[in-house]
């Protein structure tokens, strides 16, 4: 259970330190008009709101909470890999329309939502299938060290 623990609050804070990184380059390169656009971007280029760091900080625990219950085998232990990812992406993104309706983090204009929509498709899949593969190769990895116990133990009977 520490483990798991740890291991929870590692994961949240690299996540937390990427998004923040990734919303401080956007709003160092979006300009002063970004804050019209979301309001994520209230500063504009001068900075990130202090109300925008902590809604992405309860964003970020609940992908990493999403992250522990689906990717893990903390709950899940005997459901397909693949299944547990789709419903992690699924719950993700229902949770990001979530976080986007209730904090406004864009206006209610269809092509900006269809952004929204569109980008967190296009994130998805390559996660989906960047984690695929790494889950193959370890499968892969661990299999073939099975096999190599296997014929160790046969060698010395």
């Amino acid at each position: 259970m520490k483990k798991r623990l740890i291991s929870f609050i590692e994961n949240f804070l690299e996540t937390y330190a990427v998004i923040v990184l990734i919303f401080t380059v956007l709003t160092a390169t979006l300009g002063k008009e970004s804050g019209n656009v979301s309001k994520l971007f209230l500063l504009g280029s001068e900075g990130i709101a202090i109300k925008t760091l902590v809604q992405l900080f309860a964003f970020t625990f609940v992908i990493c909470f999403l992250k522990l219950i689906f990717i893990t085998d903390a709950v899940f232990k005997k459901m397909e890999t693949v299944v547990r990812i789709v419903l992690f992406f699924i719950l993700t993104g229902v949770s990001l329309a979530i976080f986007t309706l209730c904090f406004k983090w864009t206006t209610n204009v269809p092509q900006y939502w269809l952004l929204v929509f569109v980008s967190y498709i296009v994130s998805s899949v390559v996660s989906f299938f960047i984690w695929n593969m790494l889950y193959k190769k370890e499968d892969e990895k661990l299999n073939n060290a099975l096999e190599a116990m296997k014929s160790r133990n046969k060698s010395t009977e």
